[in-house]
Parts: C-alpha cells; structure tokens; sequence
C-alpha cells in the first residue's frame, strides 16, 4: 500500500464518518458510541467480503478493500483512544497512574496487616480420630434386624 491514502478506497458515508474522527472534542459520549459502533460495523463487512474472496480463490492484489480496512481501522482507534481519554480524565494522569496508586495502596495494607502464624511444630496430621465405641457394627452389616428388611427389600418375603 502507498503511505498516502486514496480517498477513493472509502464510500461517502465511510468518508464522512472518517472526517467526523478527525474533531472528536465536539462531540458527546453518546455520539462517541454511535460513531465507533457504525465504523465497526463497516470494518467487520470489509473484512468478511476479504475472507469471503480468499476463501473464493479470487486471486490478484485486494489493496482496495484492505486500504478502506486499514484506514476504517485507525479512525476507529482515534475514537477509542478519545474515549478512554475521557474516561480516565483528569484524575490522576489516566488509567496506568491509577493502577500503581492501587498497587501501592494494597502494598501498604499488607504490611500494616499482621501476618498469620500458623502452627510453630511441624508435626503431620493423623487424620480422623478412631470410631470410639467399637461395638457398633460397620455399614452395610447385617444382624438379626437387618437381615429381614435386607431380604425383603431384595428378593421378597422367603
């Protein structure tokens, strides 16, 4: 691709809506939304009817629609990047500022917080305790009582 755009690899509608990126500051967030939305919209077309040429063994240079892809593209990171601009703001010199305030201000909870201590032996686990009354029969045992209801629940009456 050359390094100057072709004005003419864009529709009117494109055109405009690329212009329209150009003087973001104007603009409110709704029109933001509207504005990305419709160029991604536009990029995500061009780009199945590439896929869709390739796919059709259409051979020869697509420099047309790829260079509407690209330049559809970068108006849409101006609008993102306005976006986020306005969203950080002016509070603290944006989002990575503000996540090293968060990383400094947990670093500083954690050594104000006591740490826990655990156990000072290191002495394994045994696991459960033994059954302490060891006349009670195991599961599934079967006595005099449980014999009857085992039979009948398995083969009838005898």
């Amino acid at each position: 691709m050359s390094k100057t755009p072709n004005p003419r690899a864009l529709d009117r509608d494109e055109a405009d809506m690329v212009e329209q990126t150009k003087a973001l500051a104007e603009r409110s967030p709704a029109e933001l939304r509207d504005l990305i939305g419709r160029l991604r919209g536009r990029r995500d077309r061009v780009q199945r009817q590439i896929r869709g040429r390739v796919r059709a063994g259409e051979s020869g240079p697509d420099t047309g629609a790829r260079e509407k892809k690209a330049l559809l593209t970068e108006a849409i990171a101006r609008v993102a990047n306005e976006m986020d601009r306005r969203k950080s703001g002016s509070k603290s010199g944006g989002a990575s500022a503000t996540a090293t305030d968060n990383l400094r201000e947990a670093v500083r909870r954690k050594a104000e917080s006591p740490t826990w201590t655990g156990p000072h032996d290191r002495t394994a686990d045994l696991g459960p305790s033994e059954t302490p009354n060891t006349k009670i029969a195991l599961s599934g045992a079967l006595h005099a009582e449980g014999m009857r209801a085992a039979i009948a629940r398995s083969t009838g009456a005898r």
